[in-house]
């Protein structure tokens, strides 16, 4: 087997660490590329305005490299630049706090999962939940005010044996994963669940009374503001955590049409009827 393996907290940080110890001892080999710095919220963020600069930082059967970009130019580099060509697994983690819910859509662990998917290779993105069990978004200011460490054996340990299994199965098609571990394990039941919903907090909005004033507002909740859940059910992601299971969300981002759910089916069939539109079958 071998691996890409890519993060957002950083090529040093100890999550990543962990699990390319995991990776060595089950893969044949494990090309780890990785930003220089923090990308946390970078999402599928590109650079488009200058070369990306990757320096080697050691070598042999597991190599490790640092890339000045984002998790989704690691992914590139790798796949694309020659230096992991052929990898039958792109591994992004493990990171430092949960990817839940809406927040998939910002994390930059999962935008690197998704840009191999994009390239067609599959992917696994792993992610485990501050040592608290807090469910807030704002991880660094959660994790200073507990005074707790991560510990990364589990899930490095079982987050290894995953990519094993998927690469062992062989998926028909490029495929992301996003597994979340609970800082509170029930056991090592590991369930599939879909994305939760957040029930984001409506910012205070200033009265723009002033031209040229700066108003500066908290569009994620404020630092020690714990956001709440809409859909916090056992079968989504956020539920499993709570239940202290491992949860494994399957993503996508190509739907066929006769898989979208029937109120999106019934909103088209309306929009259809004042403003024709034929799909690509030739079907109205």
């Amino acid at each position: 087997m071998r691996v890409l393996l890519t993060n957002d907290d950083g090529v040093d940080a100890d999550g990543i660490l962990a699990i390319r110890s995991a990776l060595a001892a089950v893969s044949t080999s494990v090309i780890t590329i990785a930003p220089e710095s923090n990308c946390s919220g970078f999402a599928r963020s590109c650079t488009f305005s200058r070369p990306v600069g990757v320096t080697r930082v050691s070598g042999g059967q597991h190599p490790v490299y640092r890339c000045d970009g984002t998790p989704a130019d690691c992914v590139r580099v790798g796949l694309l630049g020659g230096l992991a060509a052929g990898a039958d697994l792109v591994v992004s983690g493990i990171n430092h706090g949960a990817n839940l819910a809406d927040d998939v859509n910002y994390s930059g662990t999962v935008g690197a999962g998704l840009e191999a998917a994009i390239l067609g290779t599959p992917s696994v993105c792993l992610s485990q939940q501050t040592p608290s069990g807090s469910f807030s978004v704002n991880y660094q200011e959660d994790l200073a005010a507990s005074g707790l460490a991560y510990d990364f054996g589990f899930s490095a340990r079982h987050g290894a044996d995953l990519a094993r299994s998927v690469v062992a199965a062989r998926p028909a098609e490029p495929m992301v994963l996003s597994v979340n571990y609970p800082a509170h394990r029930a056991g090592t039941t590991t369930v599939l669940t879909r994305a939760g919903r957040r029930d984001w907090p409506r910012a205070s909005v200033p009265d723009w009374a002033d031209d040229q004033e700066v108003y500066r507002l908290y569009l994620y909740g404020e630092p020690d503001e714990i956001i709440p859940e809409a859909d916090g059910s056992l079968g989504t992601d956020i539920g499993a955590l709570r239940a202290g299971h491992i949860s494994v969300t399957p993503l996508s981002f190509a739907v066929e049409l006769g898989d979208l759910p029937p109120g999106f089916q019934s909103f088209l069939g309306r929009l259809n009827a004042s403003f024709p539109i034929t799909d690509a079958l030739g079907q109205g």
